[in-house]
């Protein structure tokens, strides 16, 4: 290789390792001589325009341009006997970047440096991966301070990192008085358990991504009502490190929803009692022997006009109640097979021109189980009164009832005109009526009001439907409720 006769400790086992290396590798004696290059030296050189034969031959000689800056660490190198590694660019191409290591090797019999050894490795692509990371978390600080919205990242212990201008805005701080405090030091004390509660599950991966509502106090004292679209964050061994939360305002329109909640409220209220009156008179002039078959039809049908107005209000009334979340149910004993003899009556009467079918599953007349038999049934009814409307008046409904696993479960199926995928999304939605062939009027509250009523429960409730087939909905209840009456 032409290599100049090298130390005893420059033994051919060391050539042999350098020779093989794919990144350029040369040695200088203390003359600052190179008496060994590798093939990936050589190529390097040739790259750049360099010399390739160059054994012997100083390096200044082979590169002019060389500084006086690794000049003098070679000397260091030589004096201390310390390794020494660098990054730098190279001199004719600026573009290319390169990680320079210079390793000393020592005299046999003393601490003295006898030679020092260059590896030269290039870390362009490196270099370009961490300047486009860099341009990327440039940009994308730059996104998050233009947001409308507000930013809050935290860390794994609840620590912020990262908020945007909009958020110091929101809440009145600094960015400094905000980074490296907990989210909780920023709440309102009643929603500090709500927040933990959520944090924990999401550091148990139960709800990685979640909407919820929180209250925050500005710098002065003053709430702020805010929605928050909170995402767990994970690194690439997909370990929580902390939390990206995007926080919106919602005062405005938290106190117009107020205002709205308690006009609804006042108008249901003030509603019942007239109401009440007028279905008493007609009712009275009902039993009227006096009148006559027309008067009578008249007063039948403002009766039942009168009726559906009133548990119009009344499910605007429950409707504010939910949304107050002051609803509640009353619910008592009730042995099961007399509160089923007695929906099948009932339902006879509110139904008479319907097919409907009661199957009956429960083996012990003594069966007993806690429910609000008149919220139930207005389950009930409303589910079959949902099924009727949205079916022929040929086509059966049936209403099964069974016990089991100390549950209470009712389905109602219709063979009606079912629910598409892209409606069935919102049909628990408050005011999310879904008109039909057969139906085309209704509030779209009802469904809203009957799953608060299984909730309050602690029951389940669920639907399969088929476009063009008809749907069934499914209900379970609890036997037993722990807590009279139940709230939520």
């Amino acid at each position: 290789m032409g290599q100049e006769s090298l130390n005893p400790e420059l033994n051919q086992e060391l050539i042999s390792v350098l020779e093989a290396m794919i990144d350029p590798v040369h040695i200088i004696n203390k003359e600052f001589n190179i008496i060994f290059m590798n093939e990936a030296f050589k190529k390097w050189n040739a790259h750049f325009g360099f010399k390739t034969e160059v054994i012997g031959k100083k390096l200044t000689d082979i590169f002019p341009f060389l500084s006086d800056r690794p000049l003098a660490e070679y000397e260091y190198i030589f004096e201390t006997g310390k390794a020494m590694a660098i990054a730098e660019r190279t001199g004719h191409r600026r573009e290319e970047f390169y990680n320079i290591q210079r390793i000393p090797i020592f005299n046999k019999n003393s601490p003295q440096v006898t030679h020092i050894v260059t590896i030269i490795r290039d870390v362009t692509k490196n270099v370009a991966i961490t300047e486009a990371l860099k341009e990327s978390e440039r940009k994308y600080r730059s996104l998050i301070q233009t947001m409308g919205e507000g930013v809050w990242v935290t860390d794994r212990l609840d620590r912020t990192i990262l908020v945007n201008s909009t958020l110091l805005k929101m809440l009145d701080y600094t960015e400094g008085e905000m980074l490296g405090r907990k989210v909780t030091e920023f709440l309102t004390p009643e929603y500090i358990d709500l927040f933990n509660e959520i944090r924990e599950k999401r550091m148990s991966e139960e709800i990685p991504a979640s909407t919820y509502e929180l209250d925050f106090l500005t710098k002065n004292g003053l709430t702020i009502h805010t929605r928050v679209a909170g995402t767990a964050l994970y690194n690439e061994e997909n370990e929580l490190i902390g939390s990206f939360g995007v926080i919106s305002d919602i005062s405005a329109e938290k106190k117009y929803q107020q205002l709205q909640e308690r006009f609804i409220g006042v108008t249901a209220h003030e509603l019942r009692t007239p109401l009440a009156i007028i279905s008493g008179y007609l009712e009275l002039l009902q039993k009227d022997p006096s009148i006559t078959q027309e008067h009578q039809n008249i007063y039948n049908a403002m009766f039942k006009n009168a009726l559906r107005l009133h548990q119009l209000v009344q499910s605007v009334h429950d409707l504010t109640a939910i949304q107050a979340n002051v609803f509640t149910i009353n619910p008592t004993r009730t042995n099961l097979n007399d509160f089923v003899s007695q929906f099948k009556m009932q339902i006879k009467i509110l139904f008479p021109n319907r097919l409907i079918l009661i199957n009956e599953e429960i083996h012990s007349p003594q069966l007993e189980l806690m429910i609000d038999t008149n919220r139930i049934n207005q389950v009930l009814e409303n589910l079959v009164d949902n099924a009727a409307k949205n079916s022929r008046q040929d086509k059966i409904i049936t209403i099964n009832f069974s016990y089991s696993d100390n549950s209470l479960n009712l389905t109602v199926e219709d063979e009606g005109t079912g629910i598409s995928n892209q409606k069935l999304f919102q049909l628990f939605q408050p005011f999310s009526h879904i008109p039909t062939e057969f139906s085309q009027r209704g509030t779209g509250l009802g469904l809203y009001i009957i799953k608060s009523i299984i909730s309050a429960h602690n029951g389940k409730m669920s639907v399969i439907t088929q476009e063009n087939k008809g749907s069934c909905f499914s209900v379970t209840i609890p036997s037993f409720l722990e807590i009279f009456p139940k709230s939520f």
